[in-house]
């Protein structure tokens, strides 16, 4: 079933499935303006009356919207398209993907399209390969990933190297910078034992006696 073909060669009864599968989900809530809009576009689509679909008749006939309604001033139409057109695609990106019937709505237009399910792929013949044909399609992939993915490495092997070099270079840096802190701070404790080391000096009364002994017995006394 082409996507493009008129309402007449889509079996209603499928349509309206899956138009109720989007009223029970929480993409389209029943009730919501989604699902009037919704609703209003399949149902005057299946009866053949789809060139009437346009923002007024949408207005008017599905928001309630008075007669005197402007489309040219109120956006409101428009902005509920672009809401639907993502709703819809995203139940089928998600719970609707097994759908055997998708609704969607015309690029730059309010009138809805029935796309059928995908057609599965006949099973292999005997004989030919029995890998699953979700491996077989991952195998180009994997190929054009491959040289990608072994320049990452050689850059991060790059990477790693220069953080190496780098790591060991400061801690050689900051070893040498120990070593001239320890020479330094060694020199002051030689000063201070060097220091320690002096004669005390001699009391004054002291060297008076020693003076007025010497001249009495002349003679060194120590």
């Amino acid at each position: 079933m082409n996507p493009s073909s008129p309402a007449a060669q889509v079996d209603p009864v499928l349509v309206r499935d899956a138009l109720q599968r989007l009223l029970q989900s929480s993409f389209v809530p029943d009730g919501s303006v989604l699902a009037k809009m919704l609703s209003h576009v399949v149902e005057r689509t299946l009866v053949g009356d789809g060139r009437s679909i346009k923002a007024y008749t949408i207005a008017v006939e599905a928001f309630g919207r008075p007669s005197d309604f402007d489309p040219d001033r109120d956006s409101a139409v428009r902005v509920t398209a672009m809401r639907l057109r993502t709703a819809l695609d995203l139940y089928y990106a998600g719970p609707g993907a097994d759908d055997p019937l998708r609704i969607r709505m015309v690029p730059g237009s309010y009138r809805p399209l029935f796309e059928p399910a995908a057609v599965q792929a006949a099973p292999a013949p005997a004989g030919e390969s029995m890998r699953p044909a979700s491996e077989a399609d991952e195998e180009p992939v994997r190929r054009a990933r491959a040289p990608a993915l072994a320049g990452w490495l050689a850059a991060l092997t790059i990477i790693l190297a220069l953080n190496v070099v780098m790591t060991v270079s400061l801690m050689a840096y900051q070893l040498r910078g120990d070593g001239v802190t320890e020479v330094q701070a060694v020199k002051p404790a030689f000063k201070g034992v060097r220091t320690a080391e002096k004669p005390p000096q001699r009391d004054p009364v002291y060297d008076l006696i020693r003076h007025n002994v010497q001249r009495s017995f002349q003679q060194s006394v120590e």
